[in-house]
Formats: structure tokens, sequence, C-alpha cells
């Protein structure tokens, strides 16, 4: 989707008097339309959510599609329901700059998307408003639950969980997040300084059978080379008392897993690898995902249950 084309330049060399003829290749990026649209489901229906983000390879155009906006996004289920997403703030979609993000960002009514199930299959239409169309298709990954655990539960100070989950049938792999609240202050009385809250943290599960990991040890592997060696030591020991968290395990589907590419998380290797075919590019992923919150106390009195231990009924 590029093409290059050869020029010389001419490079003055100060030293020994003389110049240097040096071949330097530069290259014109094609402008087209990146389309990245997620449907992502959680065992509480009112939590279900589809995105789209359209934006281009280049970020301004003179010619061409001039209004992202006016785009028409669809999605398809094999049963005929259909889901049309509508114009949203560019802040659903992304974290933006103080200046304005170029692009355009769509979201599926909150109550219609209720009704999509694990194993959903689903066809992507996007229009845009020069007559080109962009196609793709995701089936949803099956249902799963994560043993133990349910709702807000208990964690004791200095205490490494593992957690475990069954099979999500589809899945490619599971994204597992955190985000730790409470660290920089709870942290400075330990001479660890740090400025993040939350502290955002990644872990990946690179199959569909590895259905374990330990909390909160073996998330970070992405932010390894961002956490300062005193704080990654001292995550390998749990987290400090008082401190709160939220855990996610999410089930990925191949194109999620595929496209998915951001600072030092690369699963996907060293390029992207495409869903959304026609007129543009992108990726048309699906995921399904259960949350857990968690406080960190060492009161064996307090309400919550111990994470990994529900209480029966």
């Amino acid at each position: 989707m590029m093409r290059s084309r050869w020029i010389l330049g001419f490079l003055a060399a100060v030293a020994a008097g003389g110049c240097e003829l040096e071949e330097v290749t530069l290259v014109e990026v094609e402008d087209v339309v990146i389309a990245e649209v997620y449907v992502n489901l959680m065992p509480d229906s009112t939590n279900n959510e589809i995105r789209a983000f359209l934006h281009r390879t280049v970020g301004q155009v003179d010619q061409g599609i001039d209004d992202l906006d006016d785009a028409v996004v669809t999605i398809r289920r094999t049963d005929g329901v259909v889901f049309a997403l509508t114009n949203d703030d560019i802040d659903e979609c992304v974290e933006t700059s103080p200046e304005a993000a170029p692009g355009a960002c769509f979201e599926a009514d909150e109550d219609e998307v209720q009704q999509l199930l694990p194993g959903d299959i689903l066809e992507l239409t996007i229009q845009l408003v020069d007559g080109g169309v962009l196609e793709g298709v995701t089936q949803i990954p099956g249902a799963f639950t994560v043993r133990g655990v349910e709702g807000i539960c208990r964690i004791p100070p200095d205490t490494k969980l593992r957690l475990e989950w069954t099979r999500s049938e589809r899945a490619w792999a599971y994204l597992n997040e955190t985000a730790i609240r409470g660290l920089p202050e709870l942290l400075a009385t330990e001479g660890i300084a740090m400025n993040d809250d939350p502290l955002y943290l990644l872990g990946l599960s690179i199959s569909d059978s590895d259905t374990t990991i330990v909390y909160p040890s073996e998330f970070g592997i992405f932010n390894r080379f961002d956490l300062q060696a005193g704080l990654a030591a001292r995550l390998q020991r749990g987290l400090p008392n008082k401190a709160t968290s939220q855990i996610t395990i999410r089930a990925v589907d191949r194109n999620f897993f595929n496209w998915a590419r951001g600072g030092s998380f690369n699963p996907s290797g060293q390029v992207r690898v495409p869903s959304v075919r026609g007129d543009g590019t992108g990726v048309f992923g699906s995921t399904y995902g259960h949350s857990i919150q968690t406080l960190i106390t060492d009161d064996a009195m307090t309400e919550f249950y111990d994470c990994g231990h529900v209480p029966q009924p």
C-alpha cells in the first residue's frame, strides 16, 4: 500500500574538504482508511459493547474521503439481526491528546447489544462516503468462568493469588489486565517512588488452553521495561495493605490477537495481520471477559470473602 521513489541527494562533507554522493529512499505513504472495530461481551449483558474507530494512515487529506463521521457502520448477526452504529465522541474510542485526534468513533446502542451471545457470528460492513466498502467477520469467543472469584473479594497483603478459569471455545488467547490503585502513597513508606495511579499492567496467556496466571507477579510482562526495578521486584511479593485493584480476564478471538500491537505489547509479532478487507484495512475483533474487584487487607473479619474461595450459599 505504498510506493517508493528514488532520489539522489548531495551531502556536504566538511571532513577532507570533499563531498559524497548518497542514495536516499523516500517513501510516499498511500492514504488508507483503517477500521478498528471491537465487540466486547461480559457475563452481565448490560456491559456488552460494540465500538468502531475509523481513521487513516495519513491523518489529514486534501482529497478523497473528507469526513469519516459520515460513514455507515453496520454489523449483522447470522440470524438477520442488525446493529447500526451511531457516531459518538472520539473520546469514547481513544485517549486523545490535547489536540483533537483525527478519525471518527461509532458505538452500538447499549440496550440492543444486550442480546449478543458468546459464539455469535457477526458480519461487519462499513460504507464510506466516496463509495468504498470495508468488510469483516468475527465469531465471539465462548463463555467461561473464573474459579473461586465472584464480585468483590479480599487478598491478604504480600500474597500472590493463582487465578484459574475454564477454557473458552474459539478463544485464540487470553488477555489479562489489572488496574491497581493506591500504590504511590502506600509504597512511599517502603522507599519506592512512583507516580502512576492507577498502575496498569498486562498479562497474556498465549493459547486457548493456557488458563492460569498468578496475580500480581505474572502481570506486567509487557511493562517490564517501563517499570522501575524496585517496583517490579515489589510486585513479585504481592500488593501492600489497603491497595485496591480491578482484574480482567478476557478471551480474545484470532482477529484481535493478530492485530494487537502497542508499545512493548506485540503478541502478533513484527506486523499486524488485518481482518478487515475491501477499500481499507483494519481489525474486526471480539472478546468475552470477566472483571474482578479486589481489596488488599489484613483484616480477616472484613465483609468480603477471600479471593479463590467463593462462599457457599
